[in-house]
């Protein structure tokens, strides 16, 4: 992308990516990052209030589930929205969408194809990271669970927990569509290769997909055929924040360069290039980003989400997830077991960070 930024505004100002270093030491002024890390943030007090630095007429052009709010307060000026997981799927290997996961689990059977019959198929019919439970929480709100209530205590150990990861266990261990060891590098990889004919990613992949010369379809995940309910992935924005150590004399700059980066002719042109979801409000109405199939299906898959809490028990809540979905991914764990297991831990961790 040729994007200009005023000189003044880059020599005053670095730019902070998130796993870099730096916030909070004074070193680093404009924070960017998704938008679970406000609650980490503004609770270690490493980045300001923003609606105490711009005015509401600002933050009204933004779509309402773009902007991360804690407590009341506005953290961060989001450049686009989603950050969803979503179905991708290759048109040389895939004729048309399935309607539900019955339909799609035996498509991914069909594709499926392991010619010299050792059990190591040539191709899979899906691909995800199978390690994270961030690839779960779609499933679980598609059985109507979710990982938190509104005041933020774990919800972890439900039937609807248990469902799900039965589900996502029998796409490894029952139904034999998903490899038995598959990270998020692995599964990147396999598709890339035409080793899978879908994969379960997000917008932050499209463009290597493409770039590999990938003919890709986008569509939300079908509907539980169980249940009758899409599944429900969580739904972020990426934003820049505010060092709270930025000083009077510095704060203008570090706003003027906030405000071009989220300005619409910068969106409008990320999301052109990354397929990536804007958002401001009123690029939901541009006619060349509708008329875009891969914006479109995942625009469709966004609007099924939910928003990703932004507070710190998030953070604690995936630590005590992770090990035990993955014990019933490996068939080694009982999935109502796990689902106790994953809440009791959750509660643990919780008040361990609380003190």
């Amino acid at each position: 992308m040729n994007i200009r930024i005023p000189a003044i505004a880059l020599a005053a100002v670095l730019l902070f990516f998130s796993g870099c270093g730096g916030v909070g030491d004074g070193t680093t002024d404009l924070v960017y990052g998704p938008s679970d890390k406000i609650g980490p943030y503004s609770v270690m007090k490493l980045i300001t209030p923003l609606d105490d630095v711009l005015d509401a007429a600002f933050f009204s052009r933004y779509e309402k589930s773009s902007l991360a709010t804690l407590d009341g307060h506005i953290y961060a000026v989001p450049d686009q929205i989603g950050n969803h997981l979503m179905l991708i799927y290759n048109k040389a290997m895939v004729m048309f969408e399935p309607k539900d996961t019955d339909e799609w689990i035996e498509m991914c059977r069909r594709l499926t194809v392991d010619d010299n019959g050792d059990g190591m198929p040539e191709r899979y019919g899906v691909v995800f990271n199978s390690i994270e439970p961030f690839w779960l929480v779609p499933f679980l709100g598609g059985f109507g669970g979710w990982v938190m209530d509104g005041k933020y205590s774990p919800t972890l150990d439900t039937p609807e927990m248990a469902r799900a990861l039965a589900f996502m266990a029998d796409l490894r261990n029952k139904h034999r569509i998903l490899p038995k060891e598959c990270n998020y590098e692995l599964s990147d990889t396999m598709f890339k290769k035409e080793q899978a004919a879908f994969i379960i990613n997000g917008p932050w992949s499209l463009k290597a997909y493409i770039e590999a010369g990938m003919e890709i379809g986008v569509m939300a995940i079908p509907v539980i055929t169980e249940t009758g309910k899409y599944p429900v992935p969580m739904v972020s924005s990426k934003g820049y924040s505010i060092n709270v150590n930025v000083n009077e004399e510095k704060l203008q700059l570090v706003k003027d360069l906030l405000v071009f980066l989220t300005s619409e002719p910068v969106q409008k042109e990320i999301t052109g290039e990354l397929k990536i979801l804007p958002a401001i409000s009123s690029l939901y109405n541009d006619e060349e980003l509708l008329a875009d199939p891969i914006l479109k299906g995942s625009m469709e898959q966004a609007r099924r989400g939910q928003p990703m809490p932004s507070v710190p028990e998030m953070r604690a809540i995936w630590d005590a997830m992770r090990p035990f979905y993955q014990s019933v991914m490996g068939g080694k764990m009982d999935p109502a077991e796990a689902a106790r297991d994953m809440q009791e831990r959750a509660i643990r961790k919780i008040a361990e960070m609380k003190g």
